[in-house]
C-alpha cells in the first residue's frame, strides 16, 4: 500500500516523521436531482452521466436554489463535484432560453484549459460541443470575436476580461455577447482576495453596471445570475456580497455528499527554503520517481527558481517544472502531458495549486509549510481523488508549533478569511479611470458611477475626480495607466510594470515568458542566471522603453548560479500628515503606529558563490551591468522602541520578520504583498530632512499605494504579542523570537495607550558618531522642477544653505550640472528634487565632516 511505500522511503533517507494525521475515507450521500432539472431538457444529459438521476446530497441542494434563481456559493471540498453543478445548470439554461449566453471565469490559464475539456464533454450530450469557447492570454486578438460570436459557453480568465472585453464596450460583437449573458460562473472564488480579489471586485461590478446599461431597463435580460463555487472559504455569502455586491445563497461542507478515499498527511523534518531543502526535494522526487510501482506525484516550492532548480537537479525524464510566466504552448504542453498520465510528476509553484482534476496523482509533497491553510487544503485536495494518497510537508520540527498549533489542529483549524480592500482610493482611483471610458464608449454619464449597483463607499468621489482632475498623489498611478488604463492597469499587480523576458537576437527573438517588475529584480537581474523550463539562461541587457521593459537572455550551458544583492531603505513620516488618523500608541518609552512610509528597493549586484559583483565595479567594463530599482509609497505599522535591548540589529530583524510572517499567516495575505525592515530606516523631521533612526521596525505593504494589508498588526497588536510568546512555549525554544524579546515586548506593550499627541513625533537622537542625514548621492540623475518642468540633472553633491525667504536658517540644497549654466553649476532646494528613472541613490551625509556612508545590503 501507498503508505508503506512512503514510511519506507522516509526510512531509508534517515527522515523523521514528527506527526502524522490520517484522513479516513467517507461514504458517499445520493439523494435525487431536483425535479427542475430532471423534467427539463437537461435530465437527458444528466442520464447520459448518471442513468438514475441521483446526484450527491449537495448537488441537489445547489440545483435546486439555482433554478429558484437564485446566486449561489457552493462550499464544499476538493472532489466533491462542484463543477458538475454549473455545468449542469449552464446547459439548463441554455437549452431553456435559447438566445442567452454563458460567461465563466477562472482565475488561472491552467485550471481554464483543464476545465475547457470538461465544459466540452458536458456540452457534447447536449450536441453544442463547438459552441463552447475560451479566450485568455494565449489566444489571438483576431480569434477573439469569432469565439464570443460562435460560442454559448465562454471560458476566460478574469484579466483578459479586464485588458480585453471592457476595454471594448463599445464593439458590437461585446454589446451582443453581455447583452446575451445570463449566468456568471466564478469558478475557486477563495482565491479572489487581497489585490487580485480587490481589483475583481471592482471588474465585477462595472461588468454589471453594463450589463444594465446594455440591457432594457427593469427587464429580465438586465439581470445577471452568479455562480460561485470553492472548496476552502470562510464565510463565503459574506465574501461573495463583498466581491460582488449581491447576495448569495449558501452550500457548504455540512452538507457535503460526496465520497472521499483515505489520505495521510505527515510532517517530515528537514529544512524548509535553501538549498538543503532544495536537495533534500530532489532525493525525495528520485526515491518516489524509483518506487517499484509507479506513483505520480505533485512536488509544491514557493518560488519560481527553485521549482526550476529542483526539475533541473532531478533531470528525470517525465518530471517537469511549471510556474507562471511560461508561454502558452510550454504551458499546454506539460498540461497534457498531465492528463494523459505520460508525465510522471511536476515540480509547481501554486500555478497548479488550484483545482486541476488529475484523478490518479498519488502523492504531494510541500517544501515549508503553505502559506496559509486555504492554499494546503488545496494542495492536499490535488491528491489522493480516486485511491488512497499522501501528503508530505517538508519542514523543521518546530514549523508548526512556533505558530502555536500542531500538524493536526493546522488541518483541523478553519481555513482564514479572504480579505479585500475595497475601500484603497489607488484600486478605486485604477477601476475608476476603466469605468469613466467604459460608459463614455457606451455614450452614458461619465461624471456619476451607473445605478443599480452596489459600489463600494467613496468610489463615487473618486470617479468624479478622474473626471474633473485628480490629486498630485495619484500622478504616478495616473501615469502607469497611460491612455490605456484597462490594459496597463493588471488585476494582479497595483502600479507594477509587466517585463517580458526574451532569448536570441538580430531579428530572431523570442519570448520565453514573462514576470512582474517586483520579480524582475530578484531573478532576472543583470548578470543573473535566469532558470526557464529546467535549463539556465544569462541575462544580458535590460531595454526599457514607454511602459515596457524587455530583458534579453542567452542560453548558457554552464552558468554559475548567482544570488541578488538586494538593499531596501524605508522612509517614515510620524508627523500629523504621515500617521493614519486614529493609528498611535504611545508609552513612556515608544510608541506604535499605523504611519505613510516610502520604501525603495534595489539590487545592487550579485554573487556567484562567495564572490560579490557590485554594479557600481562592473559597470565600467560592461554598460549594461547597472543597478535596478523599485520605489513606492504605502503604509505601514511602526514600532519605535527605546531601550537597550532594541538596539541590537538582530534583536530588530527577527523581531520584523516574526510579525510579518505571523500577519501574513493569520490574516492569509500573499508573502510578497508584505515585507519589513528594520535598518535603513530614516524619519523626517519637522524641517524636511531624512534622519537615520535605529530603534525602530516596520512592517509595510509592498504594494503602491498600500492598500492597508498591515493594520491588523496594528489594530491587534497585542493578540500578535501573545502569540509571539505562546510561539516559543510551544515550540520548546524554538518560536518566531527568542524568549526574552517575547517577554520584553510583551512588558513594552502593555504601557502603550491611544493617543492623539500625532503633531509631536518623536525625539530623533543623532548617531554617537556624527550628525547624519539621508541624501541623494553625487553622481545620482534625479529630476528637478523648473519652470512647469522636470528635468533630468546631475547631482553634484549637498549642501545646507542660508534660507533666502527665511534669513538665519539652513536649508538643504543640492548643486547639480546644467548644460544650460555657463559655469556648469546650478542649485535647488532639496523639496524640488525627484526620482526618475533608475539612475540615482540614496547615502548617509555627515554635513559636519563632508562624510558619506553607504546604506547596508539587506541580504
Amino acid at each position: 500500500m501507498i503508505f508503506d511505500e512512503i514510511e519506507q522511503l522516509l526510512t531509508g533517507l534517515g527522515l523523521d516523521v514528527r506527526e502524522a494525521v490520517d484522513v479516513p475515507s467517507r461514504p458517499e450521500i445520493r439523494v435525487d436531482a431536483p425535479k427542475d432539472i430532471t423534467g427539463g431538457p437537461a435530465g437527458n444529459i444528466l442520464s447520459s452521466i448518471i442513468p438514475d438521476g441521483r446526484v450527491w446530497r449537495h448537488q441537489a441542494q445547489a440545483l435546486m436554489h439555482l433554478c429558484a434563481g437564485h446566486n449561489m456559493v457552493i462550499s464544499t471540498g476538493t472532489a466533491s463535484g462542484k463543477s458538475l453543478i454549473f455545468q449542469l445548470y449552464a446547459l439548463h439554461k441554455l437549452l431553456t432560453e435559447p438566445e442567452s449566453k454563458i460567461l465563466a471565469f477562472y482565475p488561472l490559464r491552467a485550471l481554464a484549459n483543464d476545465q475547457f475539456n470538461g465544459w466540452r464533454r458536458i456540452a457534447n450530450a447536449a450536441g453544442i460541443y463547438e459552441r463552447v469557447g475560451r479566450i485568455d492570454g494565449s489566444v489571438s486578438m483576431g480569434e477573439r470575436d469569432v469565439i464570443l460570436e460562435r460560442s454559448r459557453i465562454v471560458l476566460m480568465t478574469p484579466d483578459v476580461c479586464q485588458a480585453w472585453l471592457m476595454r471594448r464596450l463599445g464593439s458590437s460583437e461585446i454589446n451582443r455577447f453581455i447583452n446575451s449573458l445570463s449566468v456568471l460562473v466564478l469558478d475557486e472564488a477563495h482565491s479572489y482576495e487581497s489585490v487580485f480579489g480587490s481589483n475583481a471586485a471592482f471588474l465585477l461590478r462595472r461588468l454589471l453596471a453594463a450589463k444594465r446599461q446594455l440591457s432594457p431597463r427593469g427587464s429580465a435580460a438586465s439581470q445577471l445570475q452568479m455562480i460561485a463555487a470553492t472548496a476552502t472559504i470562510n464565510n463565503p455569502a459574506e465574501h461573495l456580497n463583498n466581491l460582488t455586491g449581491l447576495d448569495f445563497r449558501v452550500v457548504d461542507e455540512s452538507e457535503n455528499g460526496a465520497s472521499r478515499s483515505p489520505r495521510r498527511i505527515l510532517h517530515v523534518e528537514g529544512p524548509e527554503r535553501g538549498r538543503e531543502a532544495e536537495n533534500l526535494m530532489e532525493q525525495l522526487l528520485a526515491g518516489i520517481y524509483a518506487l517499484p510501482e509507479r506513483r505520480r506525484f505533485i512536488s509544491f516550492v514557493d518560488s519560481r527558481q527553485g521549482v526550476e532548480r529542483i526539475a533541473g537537479g532531478l533531470n528525470l525524464e517525465g518530471v517537469n517544472p511549471y510556474r507562471s510566466g511560461y508561454e502558452a504552448a510550454d504551458r499546454t504542453a506539460i498540461e497534457n502531458a498531465l492528463r494523459n498520465g505520460s508525465l510522471h510528476g511536476v515540480v509547481s509553484t501554486s500555478a497548479l495549486e488550484l483545482g486541476i482534476d488529475i484523478a490518479d496523482m498519488d502523492i504531494g509533497i510541500n517544501m515549508g509549510v503553505p502559506q496559509s491553510r486555504k492554499s494546503f487544503q488545496q494542495r492536499l485536495g490535488r491528491i489522493g481523488r480516486t485511491s488512497p494518497g499522501a501528503f508530505l510537508v517538508v519542514a523543521p520540527a518546530s514549523a508548526f508549533t512556533k505558530f502555536g498549533e500542531s500538524l493536526s489542529q493546522y488541518y483541523d483549524g478553519s481555513v482564514e478569511p479572504s480579505y479585500l480592500y475595497l475601500g484603497n482610493r489607488f484600486v478605486q482611483f485604477a477601476h475608476a479611470r476603466c469605468l469613466g471610458d467604459e460608459m463614455e464608449s457606451l455614450s452614458r454619464d461619465t461624471r456619476e458611477a451607473p445605478r443599480g449597483v452596489n459600489w463600494p463607499e467613496g468610489f463615487s468621489e473618486i470617479l468624479r475626480n478622474t473626471r474633473a482632475g485628480y490629486s498630485r498623489e495619484f500622478d504616478q498611478m495616473a501615469q502607469i495607466g497611460g491612455d490605456a488604463p484597462h490594459f496597463n492597469y493588471p488585476l494582479r499587480q497595483l502600479g507594477e510594470t509587466n517585463v517580458e523576458i526574451q532569448s536570441g537576437g538580430g531579428g530572431f527573438e523570442r519570448e520565453i515568458g514573462n514576470m512582474a517588475y517586483n520579480q524582475a529584480i530578484r531573478e532576472a537581474y543583470p548578470g543573473a542566471t535566469y532558470l526557464h523550463m529546467g535549463r539556465p539562461y544569462k541575462v544580458n541587457q535590460w531595454n526599457q522603453g514607454f511602459n515596457k521593459i524587455v530583458i534579453r537572455v542567452a542560453a548558457a550551458r554552464n552558468a554559475a548560479p548567482t544570488r541578488p544583492i538586494l538593499r531596501k531603505s524605508v522612509t517614515i513620516d510620524l508627523s500629523g500628515t504621515g500617521i493614519i488618523p486614529g493609528k498611535l500608541k504611545k508609552g513612556s518609552n515608544g510608541l506604535l503606529a499605523e504611519a505613510q512610509v516610502q520604501v525603495n528597493e534595489s539590487v545592487e549586484g550579485f554573487t556567484i558563490g562567495n564572490t560579490q559583483y557590485l554594479y557600481r565595479n562592473e559597470r565600467a567594463n560592461n554598460p549594461n551591468m547597472r543597478r535596478k530599482q523599485r520605489n513606492f509609497r504605502t503604509t505601514g505599522v511602526v514600532i519605535k522602541i527605546e531601550a537597550e535591548w532594541f538596539a541590537e540589529s538582530s534583536v530588530r530583524r527577527e523581531l520584523a520578520d516574526a510579525l510579518r510572517d505571523l500577519l501574513a499567516r493569520e490574516r492569509s495575505i500573499a508573502p510578497q504583498d508584505i515585507d519589513s525592515a528594520h535598518t535603513n530606516i530614516a524619519l523626517v523631521t519637522d524641517v524636511g530632512l531624512r534622519r537615520p533612526i535605529t530603534d525602530i521596525v516596520v512592517v509595510y505593504d509592498s504594494v503602491y499605494g498600500g492598500l492597508r494589508l498591515t493594520e491588523n498588526l496594528f489594530d491587534e497588536f497585542s493578540k500578535y504579542v501573545e502569540r509571539l510568546r505562546l510561539s516559543d512555549g510551544l515550540s520548546q525554544g524554538n518560536g518566531l523570537v527568542s524568549v526574552e524579546t517575547a517577554e520584553r515586548l510583551a512588558q513594552w506593550a502593555k504601557d502603550l495607550s491611544d493617543s492623539d499627541d500625532i503633531h509631536q513625533g518623536p525625539a530623533v537622537e543623532p548617531p554617537s558618531d556624527g550628525n547624519w542625514i539621508q541624501v541623494f548621492k553625487p553622481g545620482s540623475f534625479v529630476g528637478v522642477f523648473m519652470r512647469g518642468e522636470i528635468l533630468e540633472r546631475e547631482i553634484i553633491e549637498p549642501k545646507f544653505i542660508d534660507d533666502p525667504f527665511n534669513p538665519g536658517n539652513l536649508v538643504l540644497y543640492y548643486s547639480y550640472r546644467d548644460p544650460n549654466n555657463p559655469r556648469g553649476t546650478s542649485f535647488t532646494p532639496a523639496d524640488g528634487v525627484q526620482t526618475i528613472g533608475d539612475e540615482w541613490d540614496w547615502i548617509w551625509w555627515n554635513p559636519d565632516t563632508g562624510e558619506y556612508r553607504e546604506l547596508e545590503s539587506s541580504e
